[in-house]
């Protein structure tokens, strides 16, 4: 995960050394917003919620900005490619455990039943978006719009990839899975806070106007 925020730093002329606290509280903040979304979702501790740390990290980075000095637009910027990383990893444990399984594909000649590999292809797609906003990030059009524009990667690509997974095979109507909205609100938070920042710039030009 500091690996993407090394390279960050040097294009945000953020000294390297403060690289190591964010990445320690991002974990810390990621893995228990991960449990506490699953308990949101489920009313009681179990397993982990990815979407947890997705809502969860902005929100407790907004009291870092002045202990760590980095700006809050930067701070979170260098979060979001480190985040699917971390996504990555808890996809080599569901590939492990066996969770997140995919939609049945077919039934084999000795009765097995083959799934879509969900968590392989949800693990290239987080490794996908991650180089994605590392370009992004050398972009100054991107600079402290890199964690909107991963909660819309993320949402749409999980959105769609959320139509392959089990948990849609057997929906018969009603509330779809929450996965599927989360995804929603995630694209839909992503974009109004591109709309804020871009119409937070514009006011000191139009001032000076």
């Amino acid at each position: 995960m500091m690996v993407p925020m090394f390279f960050q730093a040097k294009k945000y002329e953020i000294q390297r050394w403060r690289i190591i606290p964010v990445a320690f509280m991002l974990t810390i903040v990621g893995t228990l917003g991960t449990y506490a979304w699953f308990f949101v979702e489920n009313l009681y501790f179990g397993g982990r919620s990815f979407y947890g740390a997705v809502f969860f990290v902005p929100l407790a980075f907004l009291l870092l900005p002045s202990i760590i000095k980095i700006p809050y637009g930067q701070l979170v910027d260098l979060c979001a490619p480190a985040e699917c990383i971390m996504l990555s990893f808890m996809k080599v444990q569901c590939l492990v455990t066996g969770c997140c399984a995919g939609r049945t594909l077919l039934t084999n000649e000795l009765g097995e039943i083959v799934r879509f590999p969900s968590p392989l292809v949800e693990l290239i797609f987080a490794y996908a978006i991650a180089i994605a906003l590392m370009v992004m990030s050398h972009n100054a059009r991107f600079k402290e719009k890199i964690y909107p524009w991963y909660l819309i990667l993320y949402g749409s690509t999980r959105f769609v990839l959320n139509f392959f997974r089990e948990e849609w095979e057997n929906y018969n109507g009603g509330v779809p899975p929450l996965g599927t909205i989360w995804s929603v609100l995630a694209v839909i938070i992503g974009v109004c806070w591109i709309i804020y920042y871009d119409k937070k710039m514009l006011k000191p030009k139009e001032s000076e106007d």
